[in-house]
């Protein structure tokens, strides 16, 4: 016999060029078993439209299983034109998502200047609330991206339980540049304050006490817990249930707020220019660094999305090319 005629499931066989020996399974006892093949999860993927990322990524972590399944999610995003822009998703097309979807936040949720805290919206009930809250919790775990727009305290009290930042600070950085001004000079030196302007600013804060020289300081402290933790209190409370796992990594959220923080430091020390550079891409390279190194952090920030996708510094190398346009 010169080719394999049948194969009996009771037995192994063996082809050779030759003929065909029969094996029985009794003699397999130096074999390695099979090994199951990996089980790979089905991948989610959230479509959202360039414009309407706020709006549909809240309605997309409504399901409550996306924030633990990081790494079976992948984002797309929809171009007008009904077309998906040119990019894969191995980070940087979420970042951007995340960019986008915390400015409009900012700008929709919360109030205060420097420092953002949440208020109540008629529109948006428990569900909506904790959706931003499996956001925080998947930006995080995914791409170690957190809101540092938002009031350290808010994070802390919803994470943690507690408030370890100073509430005053985190207060000054909520308030206006010009109440910011006038609160820090009646700290400093209360009699020689403007007190007409002190009573209306204390006011705006429905302060129910006279501030004097000597109770000035608790005053603030009690405006400062009023605002921050008092009236967001409701979004906390949906927040606290789901923000629990960040517990171990966010301990200090200060310090983690000043990594993310773009400086012009970190970005330049986050380039990497080739090896070998004739001049003129030296010459290109210096006016890149002196670029940066004008710039505020609005440009700065800007320029990171740029380049990975996300506003803040997550640690990623920004690895620069050189390309000869000829005959351009």
């Amino acid at each position: 016999m010169t080719s394999l005629d049948y194969f009996d499931s009771s037995d192994v066989v063996t082809v050779f060029t030759g003929e065909v020996t029969e094996i029985n399974e009794q003699s397999l006892d130096d074999t390695l078993p099979l090994s199951p093949e990996p089980i790979v999860p089905d991948k989610k993927i959230l479509v959202v439209h360039r414009g309407q990322i706020f709006s549909e990524l809240i309605a997309h972590f409504c399901d409550e299983t996306l924030a633990h399944t990081q790494s079976a999610v992948e984002v797309k995003l929809l171009l007008p034109n009904g077309q998906f822009e040119m990019g894969h998703d191995f980070g940087g097309v979420f970042r951007d998502c995340l960019s986008e979807f915390w400015q409009e936040f900012y700008d929709q949720c919360t109030l205060g200047n420097n420092f953002k805290v949440p208020f109540l919206r008629h529109d948006f009930g428990k569900e909506k609330w904790e959706s931003v809250a499996r956001i925080i919790l998947f930006g995080w775990k995914k791409e170690k991206y957190l809101p540092i727009k938002l009031a350290p305290v808010i994070l802390e009290q919803a994470i943690q339980g507690s408030v370890k930042s100073d509430l005053i600070d985190n207060f000054l950085k909520y308030v206006s540049e010009n109440e910011c001004a006038v609160l820090e000079s009646c700290r400093t030196d209360f009699c020689s304050a403007d007190q007409e302007e002190l009573i209306e600013i204390l006011d705006n804060y429905s302060c129910r006490r006279i501030p004097t020289e000597e109770n000035f300081v608790q005053v603030l402290q009690e405006l400062a817990h009023k605002t921050l933790i008092q009236e967001p209190a409701y979004v906390l409370e949906q927040w606290m249930s789901i923000l629990g796992p960040l517990r171990k990594d966010l301990q200090e959220i200060e310090n983690v707020y000043c990594a993310l923080q773009p400086t012009v430091r970190k970005i330049v020390r986050s380039l990497k220019f080739p090896e070998a550079m004739n001049a003129h891409q030296k010459d290109i390279s210096k006016h890149l660094t002196a670029y940066l190194r004008e710039c505020d952090a609005k440009r700065l920030s800007l320029f990171l999305r740029f380049c990975t996708g996300s506003d803040l510094f997550i640690d990623k190398t920004i690895t620069v090319d050189f390309t000869d346009l000829k005959g351009f």
